[in-house]
């Protein structure tokens, strides 16, 4: 058997495009600094899918407010509903608790 060419990591390789800075004589990269807008491959595809959201593309305006969506996930985590403490409550209290979760409640 032959050897094979060593495949490239697919994500490795955006990463490296996207941060990708443009060229000093770039029109694009003009355009984007006059916007204020980082000029990289990033700010490129980025206000690229600008450009088609205000024109109407609904694709462009979704990827949009979804990657904004994302961004704030990570920088606000969700709050978790804080539970009572079980060993704290008494049996009167368990015992409505059951019954607000649809179970009903052993009499012994």
């Amino acid at each position: 058997m032959g050897k094979r060419k060593p495949t490239m990591d697919m994500q490795k390789l955006a990463r490296e495009v996207l941060s990708l800075t443009l060229g000093e004589d770039e029109e694009l990269r003009r355009e984007l600094e006059a916007r204020g807008v980082e000029p990289s491959g990033a700010g490129a595809l980025l206000y690229a899918q600008w450009k088609e959201a205000v024109t109407g593309d609904l694709k462009a305006a979704a990827f949009l407010r979804d990657l904004a969506g994302a961004e704030e996930a990570k920088k606000k985590p969700a709050k978790k509903a804080e539970l009572p403490a079980l060993r704290e409550l008494s049996d009167g209290e368990l015992l409505e608790l059951l019954a607000a979760c649809g179970h009903e409640a052993a009499q012994s």
